[in-house]
């Protein structure tokens, strides 16, 4: 594999600045979002409830399920418009340039799925073994999963094409790479902790806690780590899926989504992991294990 290549088409756009296009980019998308999730509610809801009928999620306690969808595929949505907009049309580049191509790239996101999924899980493990989480119950639902890992593969593709394959690479074409990684960052938290689109969620962010944050800013460097060498969105398309995933539906660490299932129950609230130094020490090691396999100058081979 190759190091990312110099971005040549910034040079040919009618917005010349790379960092002002990102700008651009995640104001237009922050304004755009609630018309998306409108048009999704009016438009949308009858096709999400067909849908989760013949999942067998539409009544009772699964009324939640609908709201999530609709909130979960506005990301996706609003991402392929401006996307479309900014890349496509002011750029007159294909959607693919931006990191789609697969062919030798299946082993960095089967890579990145492991890797998502070890973090979350060794974490996992590591509080029930030194007794900070007892297992109260394990349920498995088939038709529930499937539903959680098509919408987090949606929401995986549409947070990495926007962060890490457009603004990343804007960014990148007008500072230096570590500079646009840690810009780029920054980005993925303010919109892990925004309602929707329409500002930032004060309450939640007082929920959440300084670690926390920087854990969210940690795992935003290690999805972008991979793409400041590597042209390429695979790997955290499947880092982000799997540690959403394995975070969520599986070890029980939904932080606002009381409705959902998830195969483990237990008595560990979902903060107290998500504001813990050691998802911190595990992230680090993440970020530490991709610059080492990745990195052309210092590459590993496994």
């Amino acid at each position: 594999m190759e190091d990312i290549p110099q971005v040549t088409w910034l040079r040919n756009s009618p917005i010349k600045y790379g960092w002002l296009k990102a700008l651009l980019f995640i104001l237009c998308f922050l304004s755009f979002g609630f018309i998306v999730h409108l048009l999704l509610t009016v438009f949308g809801g009858g096709l999400i409830r067909s849908v989760l009928r013949v999942l067998g999620l539409s009544s009772g306690a699964q009324w939640y399920y609908k709201e999530w969808v609709t909130i979960a595929l506005t990301y996706p949505i609003s991402t392929l418009f401006w996307i479309w907009i900014f890349h496509k049309i002011i750029n007159k580049q294909s959607f693919f340039s931006l990191g789609f191509q697969f062919r030798g790239y299946k082993n960095d996101l089967i890579l990145g799925i492991f890797l998502g999924a070890g973090i979350i899980g060794v974490g996992f493990v590591t509080l029930y073994v030194f007794n900070f989480l007892s297992v109260e119950s394990i349920k498995f639902s088939f038709n529930n999963h499937i539903l959680y890992i098509f919408v987090f593969f949606l929401v995986a593709v549409g947070e990495e094409v926007s962060i890490r394959g457009f603004m990343l690479k804007n960014l990148s074409g007008s500072l230096n790479k570590y500079i646009a990684l840690v810009l780029s960052s920054l980005a993925y938290v303010y919109l892990q902790v925004s309602i929707g689109v329409t500002g930032v969620n004060l309450n939640m962010i007082a929920g959440l806690g300084i670690v926390s944050l920087l854990n969210i800013f940690l795992f935003g460097i290690l999805l972008g780590l991979y793409c400041i060498y590597i042209n390429n969105l695979w790997f955290p398309i499947g880092l982000n899926l799997s540690w959403n995933y394995l975070k969520g539906p599986v070890c029980n660490f939904w932080n606002y989504h009381p409705g959902m299932n998830a195969i483990f129950s237990h008595n560990l609230n979902a903060i107290e992991f998500e504001n813990s130094i050691l998802l911190t020490s595990l992230t680090m090691l993440g970020i530490i294990f991709v610059h080492k396999r990745y990195n052309s100058n210092n590459r590993i081979i496994i």
